[in-house]
Parts: structure tokens; sequence; C-alpha cells
């Protein structure tokens, strides 16, 4: 339906007037965050497609930013046309200016900026977050505003912005976080938390066992579904062996890769999730790390296969923002080859 359409077609599309399908629009909304904490990443790309092809049909609702948006994310972080997805995610964007939306505006500049970090410069492309975030807010979406408040904090930590000024505010997300018992967030958050604050010599997080879901129905961290959830999962082994990495912990290092691997490969990504070079970046520098410490072939293996994902990004993607991680880990893989020349 797309081919040979050109941007300015695409704006000009009439406005969706059945209200079924303007609730459909909805429905695969809020089917795609369903998906996106269960795992299921063969079901989302199918999410964007439905919304695309059902305001091409139907005409353009102020949720078709969204479809456009994650359709973007899907060619440029699955499928690594990083320039066409890119170009969706500016329709995207043109599309919320055209018919702006109070309750779907933060959601279009949300999953607009995750392919906005593999084209810009990271460090001012994260600030999107922020907007969205307080978009978010202004809308009534606190869990949204939540989700955008996360990759916000996250995505600065990784990205190396002063790391005091990233810890109190992740230190403000968490209050808001637990003071709206929001448990998945707060178990997405925490672990980057912990490692931010041995970072900067504090105190670690206490584990609570008084934290409350909205039903009233009281655990102890670490417990309760939301602690089951493979993105929860997933994001607490990529701290640990974060950790272990710069902290030289070779067994914590080990260990972490291992369960990150046994849920999927160091080099999936997924269409919903921010930021995802940089866990395969850190993956890739932890295998070199731990193969390199314990004689591991395979682990060793696994850098290069992070390695190779980096390299194309350099190519595919901002030059300026993966250049320096692929020659960094490339002098890794040097190391571990014991080419030291």
């Amino acid at each position: 339906l797309l081919a040979g359409l050109s941007d300015e077609t695409l704006l000009s599309f009439p406005a969706m007037s059945i209200s079924s399908k303007i609730m459909a629009m909805e429905l695969f909304s809020k089917q795609l965050t369903n998906y996106m904490f269960i795992g299921d990443r063969n079901a989302m790309p199918i999410i964007p497609l439905k919304m695309v092809q059902t305001s091409l049909t139907y005409g353009m609702s102020p949720l078709s930013g969204v479809g456009f948006a994650l359709f973007g994310n899907y060619l440029a972080l699955v499928k690594g046309e990083v320039e066409e997805g890119y170009r969706y995610v500016k329709i995207a964007l043109s599309l919320m200016k055209r018919m702006p939306s109070i309750a779907h505006d933060s959601e279009i500049m949300y999953y607009s900026t995750h392919t906005k970090l593999r084209v810009e410069p990271i460090q001012s492309a994260i600030e999107h977050y922020a907007i969205a975030h307080t978009a978010a807010m202004a809308s009534g979406a606190v869990r949204f505003a939540f989700g955008c408040a996360f990759v916000y904090d996250n995505n600065s930590f990784w990205a190396g912005k002063k790391l005091d000024l990233v810890v109190n505010s992740m230190k403000e997300t968490m209050k808001q976080m637990i003071f709206y018992k929001n448990l998945v967030m707060i178990g997405l958050l925490r672990p980057i938390c912990r490692l931010s604050l041995r970072l900067t010599g504090q105190s670690d997080v206490h584990q609570r066992d008084d934290l409350t879901n909205i039903f009233g129905e009281t655990y102890k961290e670490g417990e309760g579904i939301s602690s089951k959830l493979p993105l929860v999962m997933l994001t607490e082994c990529f701290a640990k062996f974060s950790e272990g990495l710069i902290f030289r912990e070779v067994d914590k290092a080990r260990d972490s890769i291992q369960q990150y691997l046994s849920i999927q490969s160091l080099t999936t990504v997924n269409m919903s999730i921010s930021g995802g070079f940089f866990r395969i970046f850190y993956a890739g520098l932890a295998s070199f790390y731990v193969g390199r410490e314990l004689d591991d072939g395979v682990l060793i293996t696994r850098g290069t296969e992070c390695k190779d994902w980096i390299e194309k990004l350099v190519v595919s993607a901002s030059t300026w923002n993966f250049q320096n991680k692929a020659y960094l880990l490339q002098a890794e893989e040097q190391f571990c080859e014991r080419n030291f020349d």
C-alpha cells in the first residue's frame, strides 16, 4: 500500500471518520504494550502494519502517527533499514502536527525517538523522551509517563550524561513509581538505579518488602508476576553483567550473560524498546572480558557477533554515534586474540 506514495500524499490523506476503525486503532495501540512486556517479538510487527493499513484505507486518525512511528522503528531497528525507517518517523511527527491530540502526542514522540537515537546525536535526542513525559503527564497518562521517564533515565545513564544528575532523576522517578504502585516500571528502573548509586559511591537502594500493587496486594521486591516478565528479567541481567564488566567481577558478569542468553540472544532487538544498541554494545564488551579471563571461546564469539552488529550501524546509521563503539569492540577483539600491535 505504501509503494509509490510520497510524503506529501501521505500527509494529505483525509481524516478517519468511522468510529469502529478509530476504536480499532486504540485497540492496536494497547495491544502493542501487552506484546512488549510479555516479549512476543513475532507478534509486535503486526501492530504497526495493521495501523498503517487501516490509516491508508479509512483515513488518518490521531493514532496514525503512532502506527507510522512504530513502522519506522520496525524498519530501522529490526530490519536495519535506518534511512527508510527515519523517513516514516518524520512522517509520524508531521501527522502529529497536522492533527494534534493531547491523548496521543506523547506516544508519537516516545516511539519516534527510538529511531532518532540511531540517526541524531544521542545525548540531544534523548531529551525528546523528557518532552514526551511532560506531554503524557499533561494528558493524565501516568503509566505511559513512567515509560517515558524510565527510558529517559536509562538512556541518560548509558549515554554518559552527568552521573549525579542522572541519579537524582532516577530517585525522583522511583518515588513516583512507588506512589502510583507501578511494580513493572520499578522492576525495570531499580537495577540501573542500583548500578548508578554504586558508581557514585552512594548507599544501595534497600530491598523493600512492602511494595503494593493497584489491587492492594503486598510483595517483596523481586516477587510477583512483574519480576517474571522477560523485559524485566533482561533488564536486570543487563545491569548485572554491565556491573561485572565495570567493576571487573568476572563471575557476576559470566552468570548474568548466561542468564540473559537463556532468554534471548545478545543481538536480538525489540522494535518497541529504546536504546537496544546500548545492550548489544555492553554485551559485546562483557563477552570479550569474560571470554578472555576464563578462556571461553564461545563468549568471545558472542562478543564478535555484537561487534559485527555495531559495525553495521556505523554504515547504516550515525557514524558519530557508533564509530567509537565499533573501535572499542574491535580493540577488545584484538586483545582476545593477543594482537597488541
